[in-house]
């Protein structure tokens, strides 16, 4: 007989049976050239990636028009 697996949030710590929809975030703990904190991996769950996610694509966002704007300046 097979065991099950349950995956759990490293955010919410929110358990499922299977991790659809999860991501598996690396986390960089060095900031302006120090290591402020241990570089760490996470898994989180779709409720806590999405607004993360979201949050990416409007920093990247940003910093793409930044460049555009410092480029055709």
């Amino acid at each position: 007989m097979g065991t099950k697996t349950t995956f759990i949030c490293d955010c919410c710590f929110r358990e499922a049976s299977n991790n659809l929809g999860w991501a598996h975030v690396s986390v960089n703990g060095t900031s302006d050239g120090k290591q402020l904190m241990p570089d760490d991996n996470r898994d989180l769950c779709e409720i806590c990636w999405s607004p993360l996610q979201t949050l990416m694509k409007k920093v990247h966002e940003e910093a793409r028009a930044k460049r555009n704007s410092s480029s055709n300046a």
